[in-house]
């Protein structure tokens, strides 16, 4: 084996490793994106039942809307935090997505080169 094909193996080992890192930074990058999502999921939910219960007549006192109202805004307060949030995490994603292209190119254009050899 030359030294110019050992070398050419050990670069498209070293594009394949590049490549799987890349695989597990996106699967990070997904997982919390859909953690984010599901929070904010999981708010929205909530809020509209705190809405329908504020709704109900059994339950209206002047003391449980005050306290309402006060969980609206704190939810809203959240909703944007975790949306701001989510717009990060899903440009990260796209980010790694990018990369994970760019090294997936680079790991089969070192297997051609290395073939060739």
């Amino acid at each position: 084996m030359s030294l110019k094909k050992g070398q050419m193996q050990q670069l498209s080992g070293l594009m394949e490793a590049r490549f799987m890192a890349g695989q597990g930074t996106l699967k990070q990058r997904l997982a919390e994106e859909a953690r984010l999502a599901a929070a904010i999921a999981d708010l929205e939910e909530a809020r509209r039942k705190a809405m329908a219960d504020a709704a109900d007549p059994i339950h209206f006192s002047p003391s449980h809307a005050r306290a309402t109202n006060v969980w609206l805004r704190w939810t809203d307060a959240r909703k944007t935090v975790l949306n701001r949030d989510l717009a990060r995490a899903r440009a990260a994603s796209a980010a790694a997505r990018r990369a994970l292209a760019r090294s997936f190119g680079q790991m089969q254009a070192s297997r051609e080169l290395a073939r060739k050899l």
